[in-house]
């Protein structure tokens, strides 16, 4: 099981944006935070989804090389509760409160579909220089179905404050703007800064 430290605050080493929903009322906010053993994200979102209200609290856990190791989803989509508890098990496969979830065995990124603070995490972990592009595969929450599957992505840095990101599957392409830390700005039609 992996060790979750309580979420201790230091603005020297911590990051935190709110987020103004494009394509539905809502908002999320997250906090960026260097642990000793890692990086913790832990935010929570507020937004309309197929005429229901959502509310989710959320934390990712990353190693200090940004890769992720565990999350926690707790909330509610209009009456259903839900509590999400995703980890990597030490065979580098996932497990969803204990249960292997199939095909996504060896992938290092998780992906919350309703938030883009995940965003940061593969950001951060691919490091990449202006004209550098990588294609990977992330554990992908889908909340059309709330389910984890594998996600196909690609990001192609573009210079230090634009990324290009591609998900074939969803057949969507953007111009993300990210700050000097990793944080996305600007989501074209989903998410802004505020």
């Amino acid at each position: 099981m992996i060790k979750r430290t309580e979420l201790a605050i230091n603005t020297e080493t911590s990051h935190q944006i709110l987020w103004r929903c494009l394509d539905t009322e809502g908002v999320d906010t997250c906090l960026f935070s260097r642990q000793p053993d890692g990086w913790q994200l832990s935010g929570t979102a507020i937004f309309r989804h197929q005429f229901e209200i959502v509310r989710l609290d959320y934390q990712i856990w990353c190693d200090p090389d940004w890769n992720s190791l565990a999350a926690r989803v707790n909330g509610w989509n209009g009456s259903r509760e839900l509590n999400i508890d995703l980890e990597r098990t030490t065979r580098h496969g996932w497990q969803l409160s204990g249960a292997p979830i199939i095909g996504v065995d060896g992938l290092v990124d998780v992906d919350l579909g309703f938030t883009p603070a995940t965003n940061t995490n593969a950001i951060k972990r691919l490091n990449l220089r202006p004209g550098e592009k990588a294609e990977i595969t992330a554990v992908w929450l889908d909340i059309g179905d709330w389910t984890f599957k594998p996600l196909p992505q690609i990001y192609h840095r573009r210079s230090d404050q634009l990324i290009t990101y591609i998900s074939p599957l969803n057949d969507y392409q953007a111009d993300l703007e990210v700050d000097s830390f990793g944080i996305v700005r600007c989501y074209p039609n989903l998410w802004q800064a505020v």
